[in-house]
């Protein structure tokens, strides 16, 4: 269903393709070429999860980016679920690509499943079929006096 959606996308000119990803990096869904296979969009769907971990860093939301290459752009829409790729040409027509990633992101966001649904379905489900009690708890380990502090808070003889 999702790759009927993101086929869509190839109306626009100069957007050779699309594919979504959860929030977990993990492939949801594509419409690309043969040679963009499952293993290559997940490990991009990886990329993308810590580019959006080290732009939210600071607290503020990502939206969308562009990432341009010598002969390529890969524009990315962020979905409350996921995010949504387009692989397009440098001369791609951009008022005609935003509007499609607009419609196109209402349409895909809620074919994706939710990661945080499935993780928490999972520990649930485990949680039944464990019989065994829990691990005790680790205790922590001390804590360094503050002469050992000083000690390794020096590097060749420097305060750091």
């Amino acid at each position: 269903m999702i790759s009927q959606v993101l086929s869509a996308m190839r109306d626009v000119d100069g957007v050779h393709g699309s594919f979504v990803i959860d929030k977990t990096g993990s492939l949801v869904g594509k419409d690309l070429p043969a040679m963009f296979d499952d293993a290559v969009l997940t490990e991009v769907g990886r990329r993308i999860t810590r580019l959006n971990e080290g732009l939210t860093a600071s607290g503020q939301d990502f939206e969308h980016c562009v990432m341009r290459f010598a002969d390529h752009k890969l524009y990315l829409r962020r979905v409350p679920k996921g995010f949504l790729c387009v692989l397009s040409t440098n001369g791609v027509n951009t008022p005609a690509l935003k509007m499609a990633l607009t419609l196109t992101s209402r349409r895909v966001d809620p074919l994706i499943a939710a990661p945080e649904a499935d993780t928490a379905t999972a520990v649930l489900a485990a949680a039944r079929l464990s019989t065994a009690p829990p691990p005790p708890p680790v205790p922590e380990p001390p804590k360094p006096s503050e002469s050992a502090r000083r000690q390794a808070a020096t590097y060749r003889g420097h305060r750091v």
